[in-house]
């Protein structure tokens, strides 16, 4: 029975970090860092990183971790006070018996975590819970772009030999290469929110969000490209 106990803890204790990690991404984080920042309050290792600030900053963020914690602290005890009286008084084969059926026990609830059909099915689900209960407001502007891999802003300097120098924005065709223009820098001028018959000029910047293998590409053709 003991041994039953030990794998119960281990299953919810699973499952907590999944709804920490996803309350977490509700919230505006990754997925990855947000796993990882719900790993890591559960089991108190308490990792200092660029994450841990924003979660600092963000009052959402800070309630779930604070259960995380909590929660992390009464799992681990538990299962700690578990393991011992399960190997106290036993015999060896007993003891190696109850190591198999915990070591199984785990594997078990990591492929159930790596199948990707199933993992999405279960994210949905916790998704829909928490979102009944209370709603998540997402973190700043960029970090909400983090979320889209491989994307980001930049600036486009137009040389006088750029191919979009002296084009009007609906005939650049950045938006088939998933380029949206924010605003042009020209001069001490700012267009923000350009409209499609505004003409890029050399000596414009443009402040693109889009793919960031396509701004170099088109920085490429005449022109300069820095993080905005």
């Amino acid at each position: 029975m003991s041994i039953l106990a030990l794998v119960i803890v281990i299953i919810l204790s699973a499952l907590i970090i999944k709804i920490g990690s996803i309350a977490l991404r509700m919230t505006g984080i990754d997925k990855e860092s947000a796993g990882f920042q719900s790993l890591s309050a559960f089991t108190g290792t308490g990792f200092t990183t660029s994450e841990a600030e924003q979660i600092v900053n963000h009052a959402q963020r800070r309630k779930v971790v604070k259960g995380l914690m909590v929660l992390g602290n009464i799992g681990i005890v538990t299962a700690v006070s578990i393991l011992i009286l399960s190997f106290s008084g036993g015999t060896l084969f007993e003891s190696l018996t109850k190591l198999g059926v915990i070591g199984l026990s785990a594997l078990v609830i990591l492929g159930f975590s790596l199948a990707k059909g199933m993992e999405n099915v279960v994210d949905r689900f916790i998704e829909r819970r928490l979102s009944r209960i209370t709603h998540f407001s997402m973190g700043a502007f960029c970090e909400i772009l983090k979320l889209a891999s491989g994307y980001g802003i930049a600036e486009v300097s137009i040389a006088s030999d750029h191919s979009l120098a002296g084009r009007k924005l609906s005939e650049s065709n950045l938006n088939q290469s998933n380029i949206l223009v924010l605003a042009i820098k020209r001069g001490f001028h700012l267009i923000a929110t350009p409209k499609a018959g505004e003409t890029i000029e050399s000596g414009d910047r443009l402040v693109c969000f889009g793919l960031l293998k396509n701004l170099s590409d088109i920085a490429g053709t005449g022109g300069a490209v820095a993080a905005a």
